[in-house]
């Protein structure tokens, strides 16, 4: 905590005494003295008050004060008298007290000279309280109004003072940035010093890497880096150093350290390229993609060792490729990787506007390549070196209308999408599938996502089904009322809509008297969904290919040992890029030792071994994996096929 004398430090002290300290608009009130005769004034008992908080007697302060406050004294003495308050209750020790008499000053005079110093001791305050939050607010308003730099600098100082506390090491960091230019050479020094010590010595993996996006090319994005380049290194991590050494190399060439990253990256290249076979790994590894490249790099990572441990595979080198930051175009700094390492087969990339940025490399080069989460419907049209493990939508809709026809006898069906690219999508391909398998479609409605009422949807999908199979009956209450009903004609609804979207859907059909199950995809596979509609979407059928709640499935041992070697839950990146991995070993493990021999394996064989079983790559180059339907059953999601 600081000593008074530093809480104080932006005002102007009044007195000469090493402890003592007041506000410079205080100060600029000179003392004055009462003739014995005439009755004390209100600035009488203000001087006296402060004459006794010179002398350090701060009952009497507090005894002076309030006889000050019982007067209603006018507005520019009342300010005075808070503030001197509160330092009197903060210098007692009683700091509950003095927190209660600032916000008391700040809440009736918000734009007084004083409030802005209020503040500073408030956040002090906050922080000494243990109210970490309040703190942060009252001292980031001192930043925001001030505009006196060394009250800014102080408010700033204190904000990284409470997130340091908080373990909140970004934002720590932010203040002390913003903090350098308020201050003098010496003052630069030792923040830099502490921005050094969060970084070497307090940050985490996760924290660095956030810290780098947000710093990517300038101070103290550097630091950061070489601080991840060395914990990779310890750990014997050469995958992600060697990727870590790249992107510094590539935004700080002329740095001090860019020797020592050369000097590494050609040592973890040498490695690479000493391994029998060498694989790559094409993903993005920042700015808003960057989680799905880190989930799919870290199936591919869990692929190599559970190669090497269950299949043998020993000599299998990965070089990383980030897709966000090429020096050049795409192709050209993939060619540059390929010409370098010679790879056998590469996982990625992860979306189809990068697909069709590379195009016919693959088929240039001789090397497969799989992506793990592109949903193009058809890869082989760039050529027959394209394949995909992604869960693409005619996965999903071949498995939920085969299931909803064959299974729960349903052939007529209606759609509500949203007016998106994915809603369109998936409402062809719902309605392919369904055509396919003899189905009838009665209705087809859109919507935009920014809509909350579905009412005109609603009743234009009712008109088209009652021109069709669709009726209206009138019925009699059992008050004698007519009340006409509406039966649908219909058996499901397939909303591939969001999860917020289908909630609300879902509660309006009810509300129109359509009760039939509701069909959606994966989209609809979150807590989200169940927290907004438990009871309206009960019974409801969904698709998804990564369902982790089934604890006798291979995914869920998948997720045990993915949780125990990366500390977080996979996500569908972390599988789809697992099995694309896999495909490769096993090629690998059954003889295959070029590119070309991988690739004529994914074409004739049927067994091949994926997480969920086995399959085989159809004729567009998808793998044709297993899909789950799941069906909300008593407020939870169930695995029934």
């Amino acid at each position: 905590m600081m000593t008074p004398i530093i809480l104080f430090v932006l005002a102007i002290s009044l007195m000469s005494h090493a402890n003592g300290f007041l506000p410079s608009a205080m100060a600029q009130q000179p003392f004055k003295t009462q003739s014995s005769t005439s009755p004390i004034t209100n600035q009488g008992l203000l001087d006296k008050a402060k004459r006794f908080f010179e002398m350090q007697q701060l009952k009497d302060t507090l005894t002076t004060l309030e006889e000050l406050l019982e007067r209603d004294p006018p507005p520019p003495i009342l300010q005075e008298a808070y503030f001197l308050q509160a330092i009197t209750y903060r210098m007692h020790n009683q700091e509950r007290e003095a927190a209660a008499t600032l916000e008391q000053l700040l809440e009736e005079f918000p734009v007084s000279s004083l409030a802005n110093e209020a503040r500073l001791v408030l956040g002090e305050l906050y922080q000494s309280l243990h109210e970490y939050q309040r703190a942060i607010t009252v001292l980031q308003a001192v930043v925001t109004l001030t505009t006196n730099s060394a009250t800014r600098l102080e408010a700033l100082h204190r904000l990284r003072d409470v997130y340091i506390m908080l373990g909140e090491f970004l934002p720590a960091i932010q203040r002390a940035l913003e903090e350098l230019p308020l201050t003098g050479q010496a003052g630069r020094a030792e923040i830099k010093a502490v921005i050094q010590e969060l970084i070497l010595q307090k940050m985490n993996e996760p924290s660095l890497e956030t810290l780098v996006e947000h710093y990517p090319s300038r101070y103290p994005g550097d630091l950061a880096i070489i601080r991840l380049i060395e914990l990779h290194t310890a750990h014997s991590d050469e995958v992600l150093a060697e990727r870590d050494i790249r992107s510094f190399v590539q935004q700080f060439p002329d740095h001090p350290y860019a020797q020592t990253a050369m000097a590494l990256l050609q040592s973890f290249v040498s490695k690479i390229k000493a391994n029998q076979f060498v694989l790559t790994a094409i993903l993005p590894f920042s700015g808003p993609m960057k989680p799905f490249g880190t989930d799919a790099l870290n199936g591919v990572r869990l692929a190599l060792e559970d190669g090497k441990t269950q299949l043998g595979l020993s000599s299998i080198g990965l070089v990383v490729k980030d897709t966000t930051s090429p020096a050049t175009s795409l192709q050209h700094a993939i060619e540059l990787m390929i010409d370098e390492f010679h790879p056998l087969a590469a996982i990625g990339p992860l979306s189809s506007r990068e697909i069709q940025s590379l195009r016919y490399l693959p088929e240039e080069y001789d090397i497969p390549f799989l992506t793990p989460s592109a949903t193009l419907l058809n890869v082989r049209q760039f050529g027959s070196f394209w394949f995909s493990t992604a869960m693409t939508a005619a996965l999903q809709m071949k498995a939920l209308v085969q299931y909803a026809i064959s299974h729960l006898g349903f052939t007529r069906f209606c759609i509500l999408h949203p007016q998106t690219a994915y809603g369109e999508e998936m409402n062809r391909v719902f309605i392919q599938a369904v055509k396919k398998n003899g189905g009838e479609i009665i209705a087809v409605e859109a919507y935009s996502e920014k809509a909350s009422d579905f009412g005109l949807q609603i009743r234009h999908l009712k008109e088209k089904d009652v021109q069709r199979y669709g009726s209206f009956k009138t019925v009699k209450t059992r008050t004698g009322h007519q009340h006409t009903m509406y039966t649908p004609g219909f058996d499901a609804v397939f909303i591939p809509g969001q999860p917020i979207h289908a909630a609300l859907l879902a509660a309006q059909l009810k509300f129109y008297d359509i009760k039939v199950p509701l069909l959606g995809s994966n989209s609809w596979h979150s807590p989200i969904l169940l927290k907004w509609a438990k009871h309206e979407v009960e019974g409801a059928f969904l698709t998804d290919g990564f369902f982790l709640e089934n604890p006798d499935s291979s995914l869920h041992a998948f997720a045990d040992r993915y949780q125990a070697r990366f500390h977080k839950d996979p996500s569908i990146f972390s599988a789809q890029a697992y099995d694309a991995a896999w495909l490769i070993l096993d090629a690998i493990r059954k003889g295959s030792q070029t590119g070309q021999e991988i690739r004529d394996q994914f074409f004739r064989r049927h067994d091949l071994p994926f997480l969920n079983g086995l399959g085989a790559f159809g004729s567009d180059g998808v793998l044709d994996r297993k899909i789950s339907i799941i069906q909300v059953k008593q407020g939870k999601f169930e695995e029934v096929q």
